[in-house]
């Protein structure tokens, strides 16, 4: 499906998504031509599905970073559940899970009191979910890309 190449592509940006054309080409040691017909292979095939930039959200105010565990009354209910979190700007990211959880949900937040408004006020009156369990993090010790 993919080769070396692509890998050493996807993973140079991985580091840096801005990095030009003709850098990675440089790193690669192949033409720009290559780089662009095998980002557009890669693209197409839907293996890179965007480029994104790493905010830094402490930097913005978002000291809080937060992680909830969504007990469902029906398990039937995720999508409806899904669609309404949706429009929560604060949850960065919801999966669906086997466990104890249904969904588990980050969530940044400005401090505490905010947390506490964003799951008062937003996530817990969501119709279909039964109960929330919110784990505060007290450090993020690994935030990257998986390189491969």
């Amino acid at each position: 499906m993919i080769d070396e190449i692509d890998i050493k592509i996807i993973n140079s940006i991985l580091a840096n998504s801005r990095l030009a054309i003709t850098e990675v080409a440089k790193e690669i040691e192949i033409s720009n031509v290559a780089i662009q017909q095998r980002l557009k292979k890669l693209e197409k095939k839907g293996i890179i599905d965007a480029y994104t930039a790493k905010i830094n959200y402490k930097a913005l105010g978002y000291t809080t970073i937060a992680f909830i565990g969504i007990f469902l009354e029906k398990a039937k209910n995720y999508r409806t559940v899904i669609s309404a979190m949706r429009t929560i700007p604060e949850i960065s990211e919801a999966h669906f899970t086997t466990g104890n959880y249904s969904i588990f949900a980050k969530v940044y937040a400005k401090n505490n009191d905010h947390l506490m408004q964003i799951l008062n006020s937003q996530v817990q009156i969501i119709e279909g979910i039964a109960r929330t369990e919110t784990f505060i993090s007290l450090e993020e010790g690994i935030l990257k890309p998986m390189y491969l």
